[in-house]
């Protein structure tokens, strides 16, 4: 959990502190000796964004490591009134360079910021490491706890000519680093980048060097940093590698499936208009098929139903005084829509199921939940008639969208938890950056999942004609040049028309075209309903949505010297 906080730090440090202040430049200047001591330079440049009172530097070392001479300077910004020590001993120190006149007084900024430099130099006695075959300088330039970024830091290190040259490393792995080798003891780096919370060291290894005088000795031979650093470099590569084509075959893999099982197989059907309806089937079945792609029939199946049984004589609709309607009859037993009309048997008075009375009874959960249970009996009946006339092969959507929901959304939710709570110190950055390849994982996952089933599923021959008849019947009912030039022999027929336009969505659209093509409405019971009460069908659909209403409303109730980052120091700062 520390490292996910890390790097939540590492992602969003500006946003999660407000930006009080940025750190445009840091440097590190080391010059090492002989015997193992050594002069420290450091510098840093702070832009201040918020009113200040001081800034702030501190470092840590362990035993045998002493610090001594510490000297501040300020080298840019307001005249610095005292320097405080929080805390200074020969293995720690902890200071603010103070620019008000007290602790409770700030000092406001420039609207561009405020730059301030310091200088803060000091010996270090022992900070040479001896092995048992070696010796190593391992220091960190900067090290852990400074809240913000780090834009650009420049490192110089000057080693003793007499140790020869030596093995470099730097840590952590996957930082932006430019190196200058001025001579065989002289080195420049230059690190671009740093995250906030992230140390930078350098390890400095010496070959054969021993008998130096320093006291850090360690009990570590030259083989054993060879084998450390071999395995932390193929380790950061691993896991890099190993975000990197997870996200790649993540990426391909719904494309290889779309290729596979998503592409159509070509028909011979070049019919742009269907001037008659294609086939005889039932609108719910229609609307499963076309409007809903072989899926579950929606609330417009349920007002097409309801239509087609009044078109048959089964039903009428029921007026009141004011000659709205305001429910159906039954007229004779409904016998091969029995589970549908079964939806509504409990709320029936006399035979008369009036909307809003079943409206409010299914405001109650009971109810609700019982009338959602027989009408997915009803549309689990079409959906089985559906897989018996195998439409449309679903084997590409469910490779694809389960793919995407196990590999590409659960496990790099998991590997981010894993890795974020086993890998050591030192892959800071590696990690941020498989995080972020996972995220990227979700991210393409997601979309997958929100993709059309047709789009990874692919027609039969026998389904893809039916649904192109489908739509050809459908652009011949909204489209009133075509539908004015050919209109239907009979107005009778437009009670069928407005049936299927209901089951395929299209139902408001064909209403204004009927009223377009005879101002007064044809003496049928649909067309003649529908005309004059335009509302209808969302009325009728519109149950089913407040069953799912109600129920959705109760379920919104509820060992140092030889590991990576083991480098001595490493200065943290701030500013308050």
């Amino acid at each position: 959990m520390r490292r996910l906080v890390l790097l939540i730090l590492l992602f969003m440090p500006l946003i999660l502190l407000g930006a009080a202040f940025e750190l445009p430049e840091r440097s590190y200047s080391i010059i090492l000796k002989k015997d193992g001591s050594a002069s420290v330079l450091e510098k840093v440049t702070y832009k201040i964004k918020q009113p200040f009172r001081y800034v702030s530097w501190a470092v840590d070392f362990e035993s045998p490591v002493a610090i001594e001479d510490v000297e501040v300077e300020v080298l840019r910004g307001p005249e610095a009134r005292q320097i405080i020590y929080d805390r200074k001993t020969t293995r720690s120190i902890s200071l603010k360079v103070l620019f008000s006149r007290s602790m409770e007084e700030y000092l406001s900024v420039p609207k561009e910021g405020q730059i301030v430099e310091i200088a803060v130099s000091y010996r270090l006695r022992n900070i040479l490491m001896e092995g048992k075959d070696f010796s190593q300088l391992y220091i960190k330039y900067i090290g852990k706890g400074t809240i913000v970024p780090t834009n650009v830091l420049t490192v110089r290190v000057v080693l003793p000519v007499e140790f020869g040259k030596p093995m470099v490393y730097h840590h952590p792995w996957g930082l932006y680093m430019s190196k200058n080798e001025i001579s065989p003891n002289v080195y420049e780096f230059m690190f671009r980048n740093v995250p906030s919370d992230t140390f930078v060291e350098g390890r400095f290894v010496f070959p054969d060097v021993v008998g130096t005088g320093t006291a850090y000795l360690i009990d570590t031979w030259l083989e054993d940093v060879k084998k450390e650093e071999r395995k932390y470099s193929l380790s950061a590569t691993g896991i890099t590698v190993f975000g990197v084509a997870y996200f790649v075959i993540v990426v391909l893999f719904p494309v290889y499936i779309y290729r596979k099982y998503g592409r159509e197989e070509k028909i011979d059907y070049q019919t742009e208009y269907e001037r008659e309806i294609p086939y005889k089937d039932r609108p719910e079945l229609v609307n499963a098929v076309v409007k809903k792609l072989c899926a579950a029939p929606d609330e417009d199946a349920i007002s097409a139903a309801v239509l087609d049984m009044v078109r048959t004589g089964e039903l009428e609709f029921v007026q009141n005084q004011k000659f709205e309607i305001v429910g159906v009859r039954i007229l004779k037993e409904v016998v091969g829509r029995k589970r549908l009309i079964d939806c509504f048997m409990d709320y029936q008075t006399d035979g008369v199921i009036f909307f809003k009375e079943v409206k409010k009874a299914l405001s109650k959960q009971s109810n609700a939940r019982k009338f959602l249970g027989k009408l997915k009996d009803w549309s689990d009946d079409i959906r089985l008639k559906l897989r018996k006339r195998n439409y449309m092969n679903m084997r590409g959507n469910h490779l694809a969208k389960g793919f995407a929901a196990i590999v590409g959304v659960l496990l790099p939710i998991l590997l981010i938890g894993i890795f974020s709570n086993t890998l050591k110190t030192g892959f800071e950055i590696v990690l941020s950056y498989f995080c972020l390849l996972m995220i990227a994982c979700v991210g393409a996952s997601v979309v997958v999942l929100l993709m059309k089933r047709t789009v990874f599923a692919r027609w039969t021959k026998e389904g893809l004609l039916y649904y192109l008849r489908w739509k050809s019947f459908e652009r011949y009912l909204t489209d009133f040049s075509v539908l004015s030039t050919y209109p239907p022999q009979s107005v009778a027929i437009w009670d069928e028309y407005l049936v299927y336009a209901t089951a395929l969505g299209v139902a408001k659209e064909v209403r204004k075209n009927l009223k377009r093509l005879f101002p007064e409405p044809p003496p049928t019971p649909v067309a003649t309903t529908v005309y004059h009460y335009p509302d209808l069908i969302d009325e009728i659909g519109s149950i089913r949505s407040v069953a799912l209403s109600t129920v959705s409303r109760s379920g919104s109730s509820s060992s140092g010297g030889t590991r990576i980052g083991g480098g001595s120091g490493g200065s943290r700062v701030g500013v308050g």
